[in-house]
């Protein structure tokens, strides 16, 4: 459960991204409010958060409550995926090189090869620099 200073926080962004004041978030504001926290977010993503928030009902409106349920769990999801990372992250350098991918990815109980090792390094490492940031974690779990 997020503490109140998170919801208070979402609950505000939520009002704050609700320019219309209908109480509810369509997906143009919502577009807004996560560009303005993120300029790097694309409209794949947005549309995927969207969804996500909008709930099984999918009206394609967000309520204030289903925007705070869903960013405090995606909340939760990217602190345990940060405690992975880090856990992996043998040398603290804040990247996942080859070996230490290979050590999350046999945690999953699955033994790759090494071209499978490869192209899953290769699919998440965007910048090309032959490791994988945090936020190339994110991106290639999510």
């Amino acid at each position: 459960m997020a503490g109140k200073k998170s919801i208070a926080q979402w609950e505000a962004a939520f009002r704050a991204a609700d320019k219309d004041g209908s109480g509810s978030l369509d997906v143009h504001e919502l577009r807004d409010m996560l560009r303005k926290a993120n300029c790097n977010i694309t409209d794949s993503q947005i549309a995927d958060a969207f969804v996500y928030l909008d709930g099984p009902h999918g009206d394609r409106r967000i309520t204030l409550e289903e925007f705070v349920k869903g960013m405090t769990q995606m909340e939760q999801f990217i602190k345990k995926l940060g405690e992975l990372f880090n856990k992996f992250d043998a040398d603290k350098s804040g990247f996942l090189d080859k070996e230490e991918l290979r050590k999350v990815l046999e945690s999953c109980g699955h033994k790759f090869t090494e071209a499978e090792i490869n192209e899953i390094l290769r699919s998440a490492d965007k910048s090309g620099d032959g490791k994988i940031s945090f936020e190339e974690f994110f991106n290639a779990c999510t």
